[in-house]
């Protein structure tokens, strides 16, 4: 395919998504062209760009004395740490759900959780609970609230996407597989005591205690092992001891909080918050509006110009802790063979799209870790240029064979593409007509399915989706990546297996020495960049815009804006 073509697909597209993104507010978009400093995406500096104007704050934001609305995209309703799905449910969750473990705004683990520790022999791990911590109900929080936090995890027919085995607690496996009614290696020795304990020591389990204890009385009263229907019952009516707590879930439209007056740090400063699902397409102009406080806004120069221009708009840009990425069902016999999917990656101008989609503002990326990880490494990894001629040879290596109406066979099969993806998704728009011509000048037909959020979630848990395009966010540890790459790991829609990364992944989580780590996560990459389970598109930078009325709105890399949204006033 010729480069000018490329360049007027990705126009056109370009030119209808500035007419949406400019409906919000009457400000005058930027041309595409315009030249911006390029974004430094390897550092963890949040830029903060504060109001210049904040009178210009529209009176429907004004009016509001004591609630704050987020804009959200549409929640999948696991409100519930042990089984979330989405970013957006664990959005949720934390206004919610306290942790034994907290980490900082650079994603080291910090004594901010309800629980003080210290560790013994490297292995086992004794949490004591502070004073004060108490559900929303007024119960106090204790060590055997915990112990059932984790042993849902441990359940034998747990289906979410945690992964305890990987840790190495003592008698997991008698617990999960067999009769034991405990788990030898978690003890509550009293009301505030217990301890976990390994079978070796694990560089990665810290970050494991960093989920949400949940009340064993209330999610346990119909509780037995190996049923946990009674549990998910109350997925869409959580309970914790978080700032908040839920009053209302409107399915496909909102969630609605108010203040926990039991919680343990004090009472929020605001008493009401309202996650409401908005379209990408409508979220700039219902922020301008003043129908929402927070958003997370698509990062381009046009956005951040507009919202500038607004002047009663707090900017706070940084680095995503995480990646775009096209998914593929590598069982399926069509991408099977690694030589198709590098010519997939080969054949798709990644460069050209991710600068027509965010400007100075992304960077294509070939693995699967942002660069403000310390994991991070390009050694040995191929950049998977844009190159037509690598993509066709490799197609014609595996047996794909270009056929008189212009498309590959193979043993009588076409070459066809099912993808699933969301409309009006602001990636897509631009990616996705790239895409088609590029793959149809490959001889590969590619059709497309546009579905909602929960939808497209629910297609790739259960495999039924052959490629589509979504994002993962990070932890602060690499090695939670496993659950992902690792064969049959809970988050591994891609039905991809190599024992060779499963080895890794293992050694990883054993070795405690930084910089022996960091080579082992290295390997993983270079492995995951040859055989790529899953095209890698881009890293880019997240954007949220809050209204200047919100003193003390806080988010960085590796700290969502929910864990000290209740420390944030609405000024007068």
């Amino acid at each position: 395919m010729k480069s000018f073509k490329i360049k007027s697909l990705m126009a056109l597209a370009l030119a209808g998504m500035l007419v949406l993104s400019g409906c919000g507010g009457g400000q005058e978009a930027a041309a595409p062209e315009q030249a911006a400093e390029k974004a430094d995406l390897t550092t963890q500096t949040v830029d903060i760009h504060k109001a210049e104007d904040p009178s210009k704050n529209p009176q429907q934001a004004l009016d509001r004395k004591d609630t704050i609305v987020v804009g959200m995209t549409e929640f999948s309703g696991k409100f519930m740490e042990q089984f979330r799905q989405s970013s957006y449910d664990m959005y949720v969750n934390q206004m919610i759900f306290e942790q034994l473990v907290e980490v900082d705004d650079e994603g080291k683990p910090v004594d901010e959780g309800i629980a003080t520790w210290t560790v013994e022999n490297d292995n086992k791990y004794i949490f004591k609970l502070k004073d004060g911590i108490k559900f929303s109900d007024g119960t106090d929080v204790k060590a055997e609230d915990v112990e059932f936090s984790y042993l849902l995890l441990a359940d034998p027919n747990y289906d979410g996407d945690s992964d305890m085995s990987k840790y190495g607690f003592v008698g997991f496996d008698d617990y999960k597989n067999g009769s034991a009614t405990s788990i030898e290696g978690i003890k509550v020795i009293d009301d505030k005591t217990i301890e976990f304990t390994l079978e070796e020591p694990n560089a990665e389990v810290i970050y494991f205690f960093t989920g949400g204890i949940v009340p064993k009385a209330y999610y346990g009263a119909n509780y037995t092992k190996g049923d946990l229907s009674s549990v998910k019952a109350l997925l869409t009516k959580p309970m914790g001891s978080g700032p908040y707590k839920m009053v209302e879930y409107k399915e496909g439209q909102s969630v609605t909080f108010a203040a926990n007056e039991h919680y343990w740090k004090g009472q929020p400063a605001v008493k009401n918050v309202i996650f409401t699902v908005t379209a990408k397409s409508t979220a700039m102009q219902s922020f301008l509006g003043g129908q929402t406080d927070v958003e997370m806004m698509d990062v381009s120069i046009e956005n951040v110009e507009q919202l500038k221009g607004a002047g009663f708009v707090d900017l706070h840009r940084f680095p995503t802790n995480g990646y775009g990425y096209l998914g593929m069902n590598n069982a399926l016999p069509k991408f099977s063979d690694k030589r198709v999917r590098q010519a997939l990656a080969y054949a798709l101008n990644r460069k050209d799209v991710v600068e027509a989609i965010y400007g100075p503002f992304g960077n294509v990326l070939n693995v699967p870790q942002s660069r403000v990880a310390w994991s991070y490494s390009e050694e040995g990894i191929n950049e998977y240029g844009y190159d037509m001629e690598k993509a066709a040879a490799l197609l014609d290596e595996a047996g794909w064979t270009m056929g008189d109406d212009g498309f590959r066979y193979k043993d009588g099969e076409k070459f066809e593409i099912f993808f699933t993806g969301m409309a009006d998704h602001p990636v897509l728009d631009i990616m996705l007509p790239v895409m088609i011509e590029s793959y149809k000048q490959l001889g590969i037909d590619l059709k497309v399915e546009y579905v909602d959020f929960p939808t497209l979630t629910e297609k790739t848990n259960n495999f039924s989706a052959e490629m589509w395009f979504m994002a993962w966010g990070l932890t602060p540890d690499p090695g939670d990546s496993s659950n992902v790459y690792k064969t049959g790991g809970p988050q591994n829609k891609y039905n991809y297996g190599s024992t060779k990364v499963d080895e890794l992944f293992v050694q990883g989580s054993k070795e405690t020495d930084f910089e022996k780590r960091k080579a082992i996560y290295a390997e993983i990459y270079k492995v995951l960049n040859d055989e790529l389970p899953c095209i890698i598109v881009y890293q880019r930078s997240d954007m949220w815009a809050a209204n200047s009325r919100l003193e003390g709105f806080h988010v960085t890399p590796y700290k969502e804006f929910t864990k000290d949204l209740w420390k944030v006033t609405i000024k007068e």
